[in-house]
């Protein structure tokens, strides 16, 4: 299974009916199975892939704020899973609020990461796909790498809401 999240397969076949020699009926199939993250690396579903994280990211979240504390930016994103049998990008919605760095999953509704934004490190890393560029964030408990297609403006909003807390590497 892993392997094939990862690699994908390819399947292509082609179908002739024929009667007596008379081609009366043709069918190409072509498939695709892999996981989503494989998929956008070989361009397939782009279209698909921002028009979903646009719809996700414009819904309206019930994030558990703390008193006073505000959502500065939102963004639709992944935090890389790296626990379990089957690793991958969980996506959600990204929120840096005047306090921390929160991912916010719709469904089931609940908070997926979250670390305040005192002594948070964050260093840009090689992506495997140029459509979303990775992020480490580096926080006294740990790390975690994000994947964000609005990287710059994530950084922005990032330095604005820390106010010199937070360092960002390039």
């Amino acid at each position: 299974m892993d392997r094939l999240l990862n690699k994908g397969a390819v399947l292509n076949a082609d179908v002739i009916i024929s009667v007596a020699g008379i081609p009366l009926i043709g069918v190409t199939l072509k498939a695709m199975i892999a996981g989503m993250e494989t998929m956008l690396e070989y361009g397939i579903m782009e279209d698909w892939d921002k028009s979903s994280r646009e719809l996700y990211a414009s819904q309206e979240t019930h994030l558990p704020l703390f008193p006073g504390e505000q959502i500065l930016y939102k963004a639709f994103g992944y935090l890389r899973e790296d626990e379990g049998l089957i690793k991958g990008w969980v996506p959600g919605i990204w929120n840096i609020t005047s306090q921390r760095i929160i991912l916010w999953i719709k469904t089931p509704g609940k908070v997926l990461f979250e670390t305040p934004l005192e002594n948070l490190r964050v260093l840009r890393v090689p992506a495997s796909h140029e459509v979303r560029r990775e992020l480490e964030l580096i926080y006294p408990e740990g790390s975690a790498r994000i994947s964000l297609s609005e990287r710059d403006e994530f950084e922005e909003a990032l330095a604005g809401a820390a106010e010199a807390t937070v360092a960002i590497e390039v």
